[in-house]
């Protein structure tokens, strides 16, 4: 199994690969390297992972093709947060390091 189609997998949801390519791809993986033990446990696909959890628990409209509740939301956005946090980055819902648009003197 790839990266890719493990992705596509790893929600209960359907998800084309033009939704998941870019995600990969940012996070620095071959989209077709077949999924190893390291791959799986490494930092770039576990975040990944969260990155796609995100994509649909954010998604505007969650009926076109499967259905997702709020509370599902809700515990997708948990777990990807739960990750997020493992790695230090940024969490679903919370602002980053936002400069001011002027310096005040």
């Amino acid at each position: 199994m790839t990266i890719l189609e493990a992705l596509q997998n790893s929600v209960n949801y359907p998800l084309s690969s033009k939704n998941v390519e870019p995600i990969v791809i940012k996070r620095g993986l071959d989209i077709d390297a077949e999924l190893t033990t390291d791959i799986a446990n490494s930092r770039e696909y576990e975040l990944s992972y969260a990155d796609i959890l995100k994509f649909v628990a954010t998604m505007v409209n969650l009926n076109q093709g499967g259905s997702v509740t709020m509370p599902s939301a809700s515990t997708l956005t948990g777990t990807a947060n739960a990750i997020y946090r493992k790695y230090g980055e940024a969490l679903i819902g919370e602002v980053e390091n936002l400069k001011p648009m002027v310096e005040i003197l």
